[in-house]
């Protein structure tokens, strides 16, 4: 069971990233760039390490990510006594982003979840969430 829980997961990862990238591209945005953007959002304006800790991912592919979205004039850096700090905000722009990717976020979702019971989801949410926390 636990190989072929292992390889469903890589395969339901690769297929839900692709596909969602395929839905934000009506947006200009990719899965990884959202994932900042919508950190941001949640959080307000942060470092790259906060970032970088929350989504679990190196800090050198954030900061590339954050390059992307501020060339697009998606995010900016705010001004910081300490210059070893870069925190980072949505622009008005990003947050009008936001706003047309969390739309397109949420109908990708309610039609992926569409025909699973509610009972089924609690499920899998709790187990993800189980196996999170035995990764940490």
């Amino acid at each position: 069971m636990s190989l072929s829980f292992f390889h469903q997961h890589l395969q339901f990862s690769r297929s839900f990233t692709k596909k969602l990238n395929e839905q934000l591209a009506s947006v200009g945005l990719y899965h990884s760039q959202w994932i900042i953007v919508y950190y941001l959002k949640q959080f307000g304006a942060s470092t790259l390490v906060e970032i970088s800790q929350y989504i679990d991912v190196e800090k050198p592919t954030i900061t590339r990510t954050a390059n992307r979205l501020e060339e697009n004039q998606l995010i900016e850096k705010v001004p910081s006594k300490d210059k070893r700090e870069r925190k980072i905000r949505l622009t008005e722009k990003g947050n009008l982003v936001y706003q047309e990717a969390k739309k397109v976020v949420d109908e990708f979702e309610n039609q992926l979840l569409a025909e699973i019971s509610m009972t089924d989801l609690e499920t899998t949410l709790r187990t993800i969430q189980q196996l999170k926390e035995k990764l940490k």
